[in-house]
């Protein structure tokens, strides 16, 4: 595939053009066509530059390079006491024992880790009649964690 600018001088306008190719000696799966589309703006969507990190395969799969745990990183809260769990927490640990943390309504892809750093029990309770799988709370023994993420009707524990 050749492009009609350099992809790392391209700013917002158009790009991604290729000729077509209608002869018919070219076997199938080897066709050449056009693609002639906008490049993302904040403002408009569109092709969607790759840069540092990124890479496309040839069936137009994006993948992320390296990386790994040691680029995450993760808001923590630790609580002692009873908690609402808020949308910008990722890990919750509990530091006290017999406390309840409730998960606010859910927002679709969301994941929090939720982690019993306490010597007893904790409670994890959901909010607004949804459920963590089939359940409305979920008890965590000592030293036990729950990562859950809601799929639109309910938190899924992963």
């Amino acid at each position: 595939m050749s492009y009609s600018r350099n992809p790392t001088a391209v700013k917002a306008g158009r790009a991604l053009t290729q000729s077509v190719n209608a002869n018919p000696a070219v076997p199938a799966g080897n066709l050449s066509f056009q693609i002639d589309s906008d490049i993302a703006t904040p403002t408009s969507l569109g092709v969607v530059m790759i840069g540092d990190g990124l890479t496309v395969d040839s069936t137009g799969m994006v993948s992320v390079n390296g990386g790994g745990c040691n680029s995450c990183s993760y808001n923590v809260t630790l609580v002692d006491d009873d908690y609402n769990i808020e949308s910008d927490d990722c890990y919750i640990g509990a530091t006290d024992n017999n406390i309840e943390l409730k998960l606010p309504v859910g927002v679709v892809g969301k994941v929090y880790i939720i982690k019993n750093q306490s010597n007893g029990n904790i409670k994890v309770e959901t909010s607004s009649g949804q459920k963590i799988d089939s359940s409305s709370s979920v008890t965590l023994g000592t030293n036990n964690s729950l990562t859950v993420v809601f799929a639109g009707s309910r938190w899924n524990v992963i």
